[in-house]
């Protein structure tokens, strides 16, 4: 027999775990949804989420494997090398375009897709006024889109905020 549980079941269960506003911590979280993750827990514990050009290892391998063009930082999408999109983000600039998963990017700034001139495009738009222009695919219709990006290439990466104590690696250090 299916024997469900309640809103009320989990509070009182974590509370006899620990005392605490669950209550109030699980509504808030689970009916508010900001445009970003909630960071509080991995600020609170000594680190901060930053962004910058330099990607993490496994980003790398998976530029090195040529199987991906990851944008998900900057302009908002996950492409294959052979430019079809993946993934894209809402409410950043390539789904904003009307790019989306299923499209295929033919071309960036008049060069056929491929990785390195993905990458080539990013970089050179950071020093330039003139948007990203590519020529986009969706099933036999050809559009020119033009994505007015300059922010160069952005990857996620935890870093110490020296400001505070270093409770994270404490916790990953416990055995």
């Amino acid at each position: 027999m299916v024997k469900t549980y309640t809103f009320d079941d989990v509070v009182n269960a974590l509370n006899q775990v620990a005392a605490y506003d669950w209550r109030s911590f699980w509504t808030e979280r689970l009916s508010n949804h900001g445009p970003h993750a909630p960071l509080a827990g991995i600020e609170g514990s000594g680190w901060k989420l930053v962004y910058d050009e330099y990607p993490s290892e496994l980003d790398r391998a998976g530029d090195r494997d040529g199987k991906s063009i990851n944008a998900h930082y900057s302009v908002g999408l996950l492409a294959g090398s052979d430019g079809v999109i993946r993934d894209t983000v809402e409410s950043m600039l390539a789904a904003k375009a009307g790019i989306g998963p299923g499209m295929k990017i033919v071309a960036v700034n008049g060069r056929r897709i491929s990785g390195e001139v993905w990458h080539d495009a990013i970089r050179a738009a950071k020093a330039s006024p003139s948007p990203i222009e590519l020529i986009v695919e969706n099933t036999d219709y050809f559009r020119v889109v033009k994505l007015d990006y300059h922010g160069g290439e952005k990857y996620p990466h935890l870093v110490r905020d020296e400001s505070k104590p270093d409770l994270l690696t404490e916790i990953y250090g416990a055995k």
